[in-house]
């Protein structure tokens, strides 16, 4: 694949990934997330910035596929995210309580 094809991948999976998801639509449910939960917006907050974190932090995995092979990034991702989508779940089944 030709240098020019890789930045026109990144280029276009940025893109994607700017335009999809719930970046611009959680102003429209985090009331309704709010109520139901049964938290306070700094609670909310905290969510939110930890999921903001893991879409920051993204880049990564593209960046160590230059160093590692492929199953090690893809066990790594699996990992995060168990751990990252298993904290949410404890918070919202109230095992565990955000400060």
């Amino acid at each position: 694949m030709e240098q020019s094809s890789k930045w026109m991948i990144l280029i276009a999976s940025t893109w994607i990934q700017a335009f999809t998801g719930t970046n611009f639509d959680f102003s429209s449910y985090s009331s309704d997330l709010k109520s139901v939960l049964g938290i306070s917006q700094v609670q909310l907050n905290y969510l939110s910035m930890a999921s903001d974190f893991g879409k920051a932090f993204g880049w990564c995995s593209g960046v160590s596929l230059m160093y590692f092979p492929l199953w090690v990034v893809l066990l790594i991702a699996a990992f995060m995210g168990l751990v990252g989508y298993g904290l949410q779940w404890l918070v919202i089944q109230r095992i565990i309580f955000l400060p």
